[in-house]
């Protein structure tokens, strides 16, 4: 059974993935080592199936053991979401003083695509808390939402592109590509109480430096924003950070610990003993991913252990997405299990589908294509998304052998090869002389599909007879104004309405 479509929960998500990625992209360009702290920051897959993890920063150094919050934002500014009551829920929850929070603006650029800017500004946490009293507080939520507040703290955020001048001490000066001069105060007052408080700004740009329009902190409470540059060269110590009293420092510890095999003679008993007698079931997994990463099997005798029937099925999901992080024929094979057991939960098997398009190297490697004659329409569509990411020219070969009289098997195929970052037109006009009936048709079918644009140029050069055959389809059908998306959708809505 599939869910409901929530494009605005979507696009949120979105934006907050596509920030991190670009968060963590600039990070290890200044030198960090960073991974995901926080499983699914750098995602924007929804599962309606969820373990109530700990509350951990999304982003982790494994060098100077830096946590760091990512916070991308469509309208730049410096907040941060908190629960008045709820310790857990804290915006600086799992943050030590010196961790960091970047933030980083995102821009829409086609439907429901994003792209993050080059710019971020990181802020240390213990200068963010010694700033609190001056964040100003946005209206409570609602209930069902948690019961949180925003904070947001005076900054400020040019909204056109342009060149700081100067700096002074009660100004930014900057030339806009307008040829306007703007001078920016650095000063912020808001009204609390009933009076006006005012906050001393400190600037984080310097003359000559360019800015875009909404993505760059000129100046906020804050005493400073550092580069996105490592400054220390020694290691952290994670291994004794597996002895901590807190949760969320062992939790990151072990996972960090599990990218680190250079560290295994030092860490490898403690992260065992982390495996055996943690009392939280989601640290202990974590121990057991962090086994398996460094190749021991006791790693992936423990993740299997978690995916047994018996176990709560939020942990078993929790253990699929573990093996999705994990490209090894080990995590392949444990994915295959709970997918192809149908006694399993509906979304558990679509879990264990996705996780074999980043598990996996290889298309043949997995039972995806097979799964797409699944009677479970969430599991075949999961199965299909997964193909398509795996479709290289060896996965394409493969997806052809499969087009023929089965039309569940061989719709689905067409849909991921029409999703596949991948060029079918040489191969499918190669195959076409190979084969006759039903296969033949599914390959016409394809082409059509493709469009002009993308198969036309391939067929006049080695298949020209071809074209005469598709021209009906993609002129009254691929190029059909009803069949774009948000006509439809909108043909779809008006059609609802419609009541005799």
């Amino acid at each position: 059974m599939g869910f409901k479509s929530d494009r605005e929960f979507l696009r949120n998500v979105t934006i907050g993935a596509v920030g991190t990625r670009q968060v963590a992209r600039l990070l290890r360009e200044g030198g960090f080592r960073i991974i995901e702290l926080e499983r699914g920051a750098t995602s924007n897959k929804i599962w309606a199936t969820k373990v109530k993890r700990l509350r951990v920063p999304d982003l982790l150094c494994i060098h100077t053991g830096t946590r760091i919050e990512s916070r991308g934002k469509s309208v730049l500014k410096i907040a941060m979401s908190h629960a008045v009551n709820r310790e857990e829920r804290a915006w600086d929850r799992g943050l030590r003083g010196n961790d960091l929070v970047a933030f980083i603006q995102c821009v829409e650029t086609d439907k429901g695509k994003w792209t993050a800017a080059d710019r971020l500004a990181l802020f240390r946490v213990k200068d963010m808390r010694a700033s609190v009293e001056s964040a100003g507080l946005t209206r409570m939520k609602a209930t069902s939402e948690g019961s949180e507040i925003q904070l947001v703290w005076p900054a400020t955020i040019p909204q056109q592109p342009g060149l700081v001048s100067a700096v002074t001490g009660e100004f930014v000066e900057t030339v806009l590509d307008s040829g306007r001069r703007q001078r920016y105060r650095l000063q912020a007052r808001r009204r609390a109480g009933g009076r006006t408080i005012s906050y001393r700004l400190h600037h984080h740009v310097t003359p000559g430096a360019h800015f875009g329009p909404g993505d760059t902190i000129m100046a906020s409470v804050m005493p400073e924003s550092l580069p996105p540059v490592r400054s220390s060269d020694d290691q952290y110590d994670f291994v004794a950070d597996l002895l901590s009293e807190h949760r969320e420092t062992v939790y990151a510890a072990v996972k960090a610990l599990g990218f680190l095999p250079e560290l295994e003679a030092q860490s490898v008993d403690e992260i065992r003993r982390v495996v055996e007698v943690y009392p939280d079931a989601l640290v202990r997994l974590e121990g057991a991913a962090a086994l398996a990463r460094l190749g021991l099997s006791d790693g992936w005798d423990a993740i299997g252990r978690s995916l047994q029937q018996d176990g709560e099925v939020p942990l078993r999901m929790e253990a699929v997405l573990v093996l999705g992080e994990i490209q090894s024929d080990e995590s392949v094979s444990l994915l295959t299990e709970v997918a192809g057991d149908r006694s399993n939960p509906s979304e558990l098997r679509a879990a264990a589908a996705w996780s074999m398009g980043t598990s996996a190297r290889l298309l043949d490697a997995t039972p995806l294509l097979k799964l797409l004659a699944d009677e479970d329409e969430l599991v075949a569509v999961h199965a299909l998304v997964s193909a398509s990411r795996l479709m290289n020219g060896e996965g394409l070969a493969l997806a052809f052998s499969h087009l023929g009289d089965d039309a569940r098997v061989s719709a689905g195929v067409v849909r991921a090869i029409l999703a596949a970052r991948i060029d079918p037109v040489p191969l499918a006009v190669s195959r076409l002389r190979q084969v006759s009936g039903t296969a033949r048709s599914w390959l016409l079918y394809l082409l059509a599909m493709l469009g002009r644009d993308r198969c036309e140029p391939h067929l006049r050069q080695y298949a020209s007879d071809l074209i005469g055959q598709l021209d009906f389809f993609w002129t009254k059908h691929v190029q059909n104004w009803t069949n774009r998306f948000e006509v439809a959708d909108q043909i779809d809505y008006q059609l609802a309405q419609a009541v005799d």
